[in-house]
């Protein structure tokens, strides 16, 4: 992977459809082979559902669609276009048709596990097909349209917490030529084998967490890209993608490399001051007067140690500046990765309301500190930084107001019910942030729900596709939930305090000269 070596600055991949492809192809383009743009693979499958039930306003989702189809002699795009697309878009009051859930299902279909007390191997599971080739397509279609019209390097982002869609949106984004893989929020370890696997189009497997298992089990998803669409999409070989892990501390950084399986080619080294989700303060949890975790010295990461593992590593989190580019080059990083600076362009997919709010909260003086909190709102459990705009699910009121609904449940958690009369078990997918009765039916505690935000719908309506409710006689929106590092001094910079909107050409201009 010599190309990274020239890597200066990498586009973090934010939210849901806020990196999108437009932005990312726009940063490739700036300084080609030195900046990456990165979109962002988070519920690529529902984002591309709900714009075609939008009327896919110029054609890019049906041209990425064909292209797929064109490409591998297969019907897939054509299928999912037919079944979700409304000519002219569906209307203002009317709900979006969700896309399949992802559902773990065995082998024979069934959620329940037959009684089996020392299984010799691990449990296999799958996705039902329809889901699958939605993951698939939509997986290319991002990076497809992110790659055209130019030699610049594509990345695409994941949270390891979403794992049910990793296989099969991987696989999809390698069929469009993806460049590198970048996977935060987690442990990564055996994805980077299962990229190198995928390159021959053989069988894959990743690990799967099940709650309440018996000692010994383990559940694992399986896929093979030969079932697909009878072989068609593995004719030939794939290019094989860069993987960088986002990591926090040094010694995560020494087990991937030493992994048993592949190690990662290079790392981003995320401080906690960075957007969306973060790893959790080291030792017992402790909060300031403003329920924020404490992070201490323990939590800051050890560059020498990094250093001598020898991979190419970024900074990220507060490294949006030619100054701080120059620190983290000369604390042995190859360069930075920058998050905020892009989410708050022009050229990002922020919905423009949002980032007009943000932009007026810095014109009037508002400091980072009252603006963005780290907050415990995550149904994943990890900190989780929340922008503080009204109307948006970082007011407790709107909160509150909120009906809830699991309705698409990316960050649901996969568990087993108690045995039943003749020792078998049914395999269940529940969420923190679901009603409370359907989670607590699932061997769920009720003090595990308190402040838990819907993420899955929060952030599809901060990329401007919320999901419409009904109420008293009229309709609504899912409230946002918008989110943003500690650090916005390039912001302000950039905005002459929130004054004037700028572009990635200004991000990229004002880090790289």
């Amino acid at each position: 992977m010599q190309f990274l070596q020239n890597i200066r600055l990498i586009q973090g991949g934010m939210g849901v459809y806020v990196s999108n492809w437009r932005l990312a192809r726009t940063v490739a383009l700036e300084r080609p082979g030195v900046t990456v743009g990165t979109v962002s693979g988070t519920a690529l499958d529902i984002v591309y559902v709900r714009m075609l039930q939008l009327g896919d306003p110029g054609g890019n989702v049906r041209r990425a669609m064909a292209a797929f189809d064109d490409q591998f002699g297969v019907t897939i795009g054509k299928k999912i276009v037919d079944r979700y697309f409304i000519e002219g878009g569906k209307a203002p009051n009317a709900r979006f048709k969700n896309a399949p859930k992802q559902m773990v299902r065995l082998p024979n279909g069934s959620d329940i596990l037959p009684a089996n007390p020392q299984p010799a191997a691990p449990i296999q599971l799958s996705l039902e097909p329809e889901a699958v080739d939605l993951l698939i397509a939509s997986g290319y279609a991002e990076v497809w349209l992110a790659k055209q019209g130019h030699a610049g390097r594509i990345f695409i982002n994941f949270l390891h917490k979403i794992e049910l869609p990793l296989l099969h949106t991987m696989y999809g984004a390698m069929l469009a030529g993806v460049d590198g893989f970048i996977v935060g929020a987690g442990n990564p370890d055996g994805l980077p084998a299962v990229r190198s696997r995928l390159v021959q189009h053989d069988p894959v497997t990743h690990e799967i967490p099940v709650l309440y298992r018996e000692s010994g089990e383990s559940f694992e998803l399986v896929f093979d890209p030969r079932q697909v669409a009878d072989g068609r999409l593995a004719q030939k070989p794939l290019a094989r993608p860069a993987f960088l892990a986002i990591v926090s501390l040094q010694n995560l950084v020494q087990a991937l490399a030493q992994s048993r399986t592949e190690p990662p080619d290079g790392f981003i080294i995320e401080h906690h001051t960075a957007g969306g989700h973060n790893a959790g303060p080291q030792g017992p949890l402790k909060k300031d007067e403003k329920g924020q975790p404490i992070y201490g010295p323990e939590d800051e990461p050890d560059l020498q140690a990094i250093r001598q593992v020898g991979l190419p590593f970024w900074l990220a989190g507060g490294y949006g500046s030619r100054e701080k580019l120059a620190l983290a080059r000369s604390l042995g990083a190859t360069g930075v990765q920058v998050g905020t600076l892009f989410a708050l362009s022009q050229d990002s997919g922020l919905k423009p309301a949002y980032r007009s709010a943000i932009l007026e909260a810095l014109k009037k003086g508002t400091d980072e500190s009252s603006l963005v909190l780290t907050t415990l709102f995550s149904p994943t459990g990890f900190p989780f930084k929340v922008v503080q705009l009204e109307g948006t699910l970082a007011d407790p009121q709107v909160y509150a107001k909120r009906m809830r609904v699991c309705d698409i449940g990316l960050l649901q958690q996969r568990g087993l019910s108690k045995p039943a009369e003749d020792g078998s078990r049914r395999i269940f997918q529940r969420c923190s942030a679901a009603p409370l009765n359907d989670f607590m039916s699932k061997r769920g505690l009720l003090p595990n729900t308190t402040d838990r935000r819907c993420l899955c719908n929060g952030l599809m309506a901060a990329a401007g596709l919320a999901q419409t409710l009904p109420q008293e006689g009229d309709h609504m929106e899912e409230p946002a939930i918008v989110t943003l590092g500690n650090h916005l001094d390039g912001v302000r910079r950039l905005s002459r305090n929130g004054q004037a909107p700028y572009f990635v050409h200004d991000v990229v201009t004002d880090i790289l000269g």
